[in-house]
């Protein structure tokens, strides 16, 4: 896969010869492309990795923020399909990340060399994040909102101990959060990829049943993975992880998952 600027980033990683795979990532709210430098570095000499990087952070801090998943995703995917090569392909997104690279995906019109890896996210049809923008009159918005995202231990926490990364940041993720909570899929919309679902065990933010309705909504199977940690467990078990991403590498991609 190509760099397709402003929309897609590659890490500078050593990739072995002939290795085929891309792993593209795909950043939870207020994420960039710097979110997934540690796994990007464990998948060296695995995989070529890139990431998607939304407007508004990064390099792309003076363009407007998205407001609509299904919009991100329309764009994206023109990206993607300018830049995608002949390999096979992992979208992997966490959080947010997950129900956009799921929209993406549903728009790759050859879905048979893609392999969709949904971390810390319910299935789109069990989405539900209305509330948690809802100061309820008890806090100041931006309160609520940082207590959230310390809460749920991401490494884009430390940015809130710096006021002036906090007024750049709170806006970024708040924007991301709304628009993820406006999202619905379509109803009974699936992908003809396999999906493999990853959850923290003590994930505020999913429960088992909530992961396993994933396969309603791919008709080439789904396999779920349960770590150790919250939200973020990514960031505690980037190997472990890559390990996971690994064996999604070494499988026939012909054979539906059980």
């Amino acid at each position: 896969m190509r760099e397709a600027t402003p929309w897609i980033r590659g890490f500078p990683a050593s990739v072995s010869p002939g290795t085929p795979w891309t792993v593209l990532f795909f950043p939870h709210s207020g994420g960039s492309a710097g979110s997934y430098r540690d796994l990007a570095a464990q998948l060296a000499g695995t995989a070529r990795t890139a990431c998607v990087e939304y407007p508004g952070r990064a390099e792309r801090v003076r363009e407007p923020l998205f407001t609509d998943v299904r919009v991100l995703a329309d764009q994206v995917a023109d990206a993607v399909a300018g830049a995608r090569g002949d390999g096979p392909m992992i979208f992997f997104g966490h959080s947010l990340g997950a129900v956009v690279a799921y929209e993406v995906l549903r728009r790759m019109p050859d879905q048979r060399q893609l392999v969709l890896v949904a971390s810390g996210h319910p299935a789109p049809s069990r989405l539900t994040l209305s509330g948690l923008l809802d100061d309820g009159g008890s806090a100041a918005p931006d309160e609520r909102l940082a207590a959230l995202v310390r809460s749920l231990g991401g490494a884009d926490a430390d940015l809130l101990e710096h006021p002036l990364l906090r007024q750049v940041f709170l806006p970024v993720i708040r924007s991301d959060l709304l628009a993820h909570s406006r999202y619905r899929p379509d109803p009974d919309s699936v992908v003809g990829c396999p999906v493999i679902a990853l959850m923290g065990a003590a994930d505020p933010l999913t429960t088992a049943p909530d992961v396993q309705a994933w396969e309603r909504h791919t008709t080439s199977g789904l396999r779920v993975h349960v770590f150790p940690g919250g939200h973020f467990f990514t960031n505690r078990h980037p190997r472990e992880v890559a390990d996971v991403l690994r064996r999604v590498m070494t499988t026939d991609r012909n054979a539906p998952l059980r």
